[in-house]
């Protein structure tokens, strides 16, 4: 069997302290462990997490636990939001907060004076007059097109011959 260390298949190692190894793959790894000083000293670790975790007694839950819990979420939720952001930023770190809006700040009045608005020039466009020409040029090659589709190709004759 291959170190399961060395092929980091720790999760067979975790799978064999917790008891959870179908018997064959048990027996081999506890061969193995027999050999391999690492994997030895691992499962002596699990087991002395696996032990102080049985021992571990949780505190008792008081009585009115369920009462004090549904009190204070009622009270949570009766805070307006403008308090409840208020209290989340009185803790925040203001420190990184400055340096990137000075660095913001800089970067916005460099490109608008960069970039200055021409207040008196008007904004380039198409004038009616232009507008009228397109749109006469467009009728013109309309009756262009349907002037071909009533004429045959070969009713019109050449005067070069």
């Amino acid at each position: 069997m291959s170190c399961p260390l060395q092929t980091e298949e720790t999760d067979l190692l975790l799978d064999y302290s917790a008891g959870r190894l179908d018997a064959v793959r048990a027996a081999a790894l506890a061969h193995h462990m027999e050999t391999c000083p690492d994997c030895a000293s691992f499962r002596m670790e699990q087991k002395t997490v696996w032990d102080a975790l049985d021992a571990w007694e949780p505190a008792p839950v008081s009585m009115d636990f369920n009462r004090r819990l549904w009190q204070r979420i009622e009270a949570a939720a009766a805070v307006p939001w403008y308090q409840s952001l208020a209290e989340s930023l009185r803790f925040a770190n203001w420190k990184p907060v400055v340096p990137l809006t000075a660095a913001i700040l800089v970067i916005a009045a460099g490109f608008l004076l960069d970039h200055p608005r021409a207040k008196n020039n008007p904004a380039p466009g198409v004038s009616v007059t232009e507008a009228n020409q397109v749109e006469q040029t467009l009728d013109d090659i309309q009756l262009l097109d349907q002037l071909d589709a009533v004429i045959p190709a070969g009713a019109v004759k050449s005067k070069s011959m």
